[in-house]
């Protein structure tokens, strides 16, 4: 498991997200709009790396963003990918799709890169949320969030909260409650 966490990492560190980042790109609260650009701040890399094994045990999701849910869902059912949930959060039409323990979250976005390796992000499943953003942030990461971010996917809703990696990819901690 840690060795396909270790790929997984770095085939998205890799790739890197060619958008913007953009905080309110996975926050269903705000409106879709254009965010000043965040860049990794080299002087914010640690000394002392943090250990996630303690708060996470692998990737949750990978977000994709796309101009057509409905186009994106039925190309991944074709993959054999199920419809694991789908809301409408304030006008805006998310879903999740599933295979095995792989979940794609489809994000709505009237201009997506639509370039290769167009990634919007990775999350990473993680417990005990509100520790681990005091850690993340005591240890000097550049944060995309102030707060913990709360949303109502799921049954009992979620917690997150996004870094910016060392180039300029965007990694969520999110925790399903």
């Amino acid at each position: 498991m840690k060795k396909n966490l270790f790929l997984a990492v770095a085939l998205f560190t890799a790739v890197a997200c060619q958008q913007t980042p953009n905080q309110t790109t996975n926050d269903a609260s705000a409106p879709e709009e254009e965010a000043p650009a965040v860049t990794f701040n080299e002087e914010n890399l640690p000394d002392t790396p943090l250990d996630l094994n303690a708060y996470s045990a692998g990737i949750q999701h990978i977000g994709l963003p796309t101009s057509d849910v409905q186009k994106t869902i039925d190309f991944y059912t074709t993959l054999g990918f199920e419809l694991a949930t789908r809301h409408d959060i304030n006008g805006r039409d998310f879903a999740f799709m599933k295979l095995g323990n792989l979940l794609i979250e489809v994000i709505p976005n009237s201009n997506p890169a639509m370039t290769n390796g167009a990634v919007d992000h990775f999350c990473l499943d993680v417990k005990n949320i509100d520790e681990l953003f005091e850690k993340v942030k005591q240890c000097g990461y550049t944060m995309l969030d102030e707060n913990i971010n709360d949303i109502a996917f799921w049954k009992n809703g979620a917690r997150y909260f996004f870094i910016q990696g060392p180039n300029n990819e965007k990694i969520e901690f999110c925790e399903i409650l």
